[in-house]
């Protein structure tokens, strides 16, 4: 077995500690987060969509096995070691001893068994595993050893590891069985804090884990996340000091903000991109030539300046600019030209008119109104329907009565985990994709992963192979902000829209 990495803790954060001006940090006080939509639960078998204001609600109270370093080498959190075997099938993760949940239970390899066997019986497996990988099956080798089997050689697994990707978060098996669905509303995990009160759709609170094995990190005596919905309503509300944090991928909010002094704004141009999507299977979308004239028929930056202030940048792949994996442009997306959009559809030859969902999101609805705009301009007729985000969204899309749709690929760790659905056997292929060249070019990238090259070669030929069939269209690569008041430190840039303000602390 070929080994990743193994480390030992050893003194090395304490010498960080002492060279960091972060020594003064202060004790005591409550972090008060504004989110713009309640949370709708802690289990991701019930809950799996994954929408930043959750995934950040739910990161106090759970932690990741290692977490990445300054030169991107795996670090341990509560994993003490991994190893995979050569043809990486097979990952082996040795856990830390000593760890307990929130209420007490030991953190050991059954405990991780137990929460991969309540996701792999969900419904929500299919969705969980586009996020975790193809694991097989979860097994304990002995106390604290836990082994991943693979359906098919995954070198992703090492970036799921040392990352904060949701469905690997565990929570405390007998509490779980106990509890049940409850589960949802009532989490126990290892992080530096947990659950106090939930009030749904008004705030969740959280005080200190009495068994978090470092009390020292645990600065805050509450965080609490209360919902305030509007983008203005918030940023008022950081500016006024009802709240100290907010987070948003809004333009407008996060350039007004940038103005004004007593704020502090850290940005991340994240990975994946908003899209919308085509149902492939019937027409008008079934022919390559109508997808290709809608691509080519609209302003992608006109898009992005009027849906969020210019704040991002088109994307021409899902991977993002920032990522190692990103494909420098060289994917062949369309560029905006009318005339081609025209030609195409006059060999067309039919009327093109196909109905459309979006949501009520600013980004969502000026953009689908932008592109209604630029495809009319073409004698292309889009009828817009406009429902909440939420399971009634994908209720919508998965309904069938929809042509097209606004949605988005979701910044990953790693380009396996991005952009699966358009393999024809895939359970989520909701374009109805079925192109030989695509699934062949996803096969051809599933098989490199014996070094870095040829695997980013590989999967840039996938997402040009997707690109050259049109199923979907880019839009923009957008930015993500964390605004807050002054007096909040130890902020930290956002990694994939994640945000540890668990280790932020007040200035007194």
């Amino acid at each position: 077995m070929k080994e990743y990495f193994k480390l030992a803790i050893f003194g090395a954060a304490s010498a960080l500690l002492a060279s960091n001006p972060s020594a003064a940090q202060t004790k005591g006080g409550t972090l008060t987060v504004g989110m713009d939509r309640p949370m709708t639960g802690f289990d991701s078998s019930m809950n799996p969509r994954p929408e930043y204001n959750r995934r950040n609600a739910m990161l106090p109270v759970y932690e990741d096995l290692f977490s990445s370093g300054r030169d991107g080498k795996p670090m341990p959190v509560l994993g003490a070691s991994v190893a995979s075997s050569p043809d990486q099938k097979t990952w082996t993760v040795t856990l830390k001893k000593g760890i307990k949940f929130s209420n007490g239970e030991p953190l050991n390899a059954a405990a991780y068994v137990a929460h991969f066997k309540h996701y792999q019986l969900s419904k929500a497996w299919g969705f969980l595993r586009g996020m975790v990988g193809p694991i097989k099956t979860v097994i304990a080798k002995g106390s604290h050893t836990v082994e991943f089997q693979m359906l098919r050689p995954f070198p992703a697994f090492a970036a799921i590891l040392s990352n904060p990707v949701y469905p690997m978060w565990a929570n405390a098996p007998q509490h779980s069985a106990k509890v049940g669905k409850e589960l949802n509303r009532q989490p126990v995990g290892t992080g530096p804090y947990m659950l106090s009160n939930w009030t749904p759709g008004v705030s969740i609170t959280y005080v200190k884990n009495p068994h978090y094995r470092n009390p020292g990190k645990q600065h805050l005596d509450k965080i609490v996340f209360k919902v305030i919905k509007g983008e203005l309503p918030r940023l008022n509300s950081v500016k006024s000091g009802a709240v100290d944090v907010m987070l948003t991928r809004d333009g407008k909010t996060t350039n007004q903000a940038k103005q004004d002094p007593n704020l502090q704004v850290l940005t991340e141009l994240v990975g994946g991109t908003t899209t919308i999507e085509f149902n492939t299977s019937r027409p008008p979308l079934n022919d390559v030539r109508v997808r290709k004239a809608l691509a080519h028929a609209v302003n992608r930056r006109a898009d992005l300046k009027a849906s969020n202030d210019g704040f991002g940048l088109p994307s021409t792949d899902w991977f993002g600019p920032g990522s190692k994996w990103h494909c420098g442009g060289k994917t062949d997306y369309p560029e905006f030209n009318p005339r081609k959009a025209k030609g195409l559809l006059m060999a067309y030859g039919k009327p093109v008119k196909f109905k459309m969902v979006t949501m009520p999101i600013k980004n969502f609805i000026v953009g689908a109104k932008l592109h209604q705009t630029f495809w009319k301009r073409m004698g292309v007729e889009v009828e817009l329907k406009v429902v909440p985000p939420g399971p009634a969204y994908f209720r919508a899309i998965r309904s069938g009565r929809f042509d097209a749709w606004m949605v988005g690929i979701s910044e990953a760790v790693d380009p396996g985990l991005q952009g699966q659905a358009f393999f024809s056997k895939n359970r989520g292929n909701s374009t109805k994709s079925n192109f030989p060249e695509v699934d062949a070019a996803l096969q051809k990238a599933w098989r490199s992963f014996k070094d870095e090259a040829s695997r980013k070669a590989a999967y840039c030929g996938y997402v040009s192979a997707v690109v050259k069939q049109q199923p979907i269209l880019f839009r923009a690569h957008n930015n993500f902000a964390i605004i807050a008041g002054k007096k909040v430190r130890g902020l930290k840039k956002s990694n994939l829209t994640m945000t540890r303000l668990q280790d932020a602390w007040l200035a007194k």
